[in-house]
């Protein structure tokens, strides 16, 4: 297996290893010298790098990823100087990075707030030694809550709460597939007939929309109005809707509602609001 650093990340490819529970050596063809990283079963359990050995070689290469590698199989470790887990090696070499680059003021932006992380169906969390912050993260996530909202459950702010889901992400303990449903900005419009009793009709597309990010078809929504009141009704999709929200008379006549009235449309989510 050969291929160039940069195109193909530190992380992946040490993912791909664990995974695959290959046995051998990574050599990496580093500008600023050969990097040596040997595995046992998918673990990493010696590495050298720039006149350093064991886990500080391993983030040393992480901080400065270029070069060709190449892996063969079978080549066994000189000896065992790696005893942190794959897993482990990743998370806290994402974590000095984050680090560096707050330190240094070049932080990349993070996760987005509204994706909604999850546990994959084959996650590395029993490997992975987790600190407080991950801890807390973990203790939020469902598969349906977002980032903005699991920074308001934990009360840390989502900046962090995203650069510590990423984190995981890339010790394998999360994933990130989806996004929470966006809000839509609605006009009222009444309407004589065709829509069932106490159903919102919305256009087809935005209800497409929401479906992509929540899983399944979504089959209520929640409408704010200006004054904070918030109507819950059936949805149903409509066919050229555009940027209108059907009523009918008896829809209009329970909420209140005006035509002309501009509201907050979203889906009915996990949490309901």
């Amino acid at each position: 297996m050969t291929g160039r650093l940069g195109l193909f990340s530190l992380v992946d490819l040490l993912q791909l290893l664990s995974g695959a529970h290959r046995s051998g050596r990574l050599l990496v063809r580093h500008p600023g010298g050969d990097a040596r990283v040997y595995v046992d079963d998918g673990d990493v359990v010696y590495a050298e790098f720039d006149a350093l050995e064991g886990e500080e070689a391993i983030y040393a290469l992480f901080a400065d990823e270029r070069g060709e590698f190449e892996f063969k199989n079978g080549l066994p470790a000189p000896r065992t100087t790696v005893r942190l887990g794959t897993q482990n090696l990743i998370l806290e070499a994402v974590r000095r990075l984050d680090e560096a680059r707050r330190d240094s003021g070049d932080e990349e932006p993070a996760l987005e707030v509204d994706m909604v992380p999850e546990r994959p169906k084959a996650s590395s969390e029993e490997r992975v030694s987790l600190g407080d912050p991950e801890r807390a993260v973990l203790a939020h996530v469902d598969g349906r809550r977002s980032l903005g909202r699991i920074a308001e459950l934990a009360g840390t702010p989502v900046e962090e709460v995203a650069r510590v889901a990423a984190r995981l992400m890339a010790a394998g303990v999360l994933v990130v597939r989806k996004r929470r449903p966006r809000t839509a900005r609605l006009v009222v419009r009444p309407e004589s007939g065709g829509l069932p009793a106490g159903a919102a009709g919305v256009d087809a597309s935005i209800v497409d929309a929401w479906a992509k990010a929540l899983g399944d078809p979504p089959r209520e929504v929640l409408c704010r109005r200006e004054d904070g009141s918030v109507a819950r009704l059936r949805l149903a999709a409509r066919e050229g809707t555009g940027p209108y929200l059907l009523l009918g008379r008896d829809a209009l006549m329970r909420t209140g509602m005006r035509a002309q009235e501009a509201l907050l449309v979203r889906p009915v989510d996990e949490e309901g609001a």
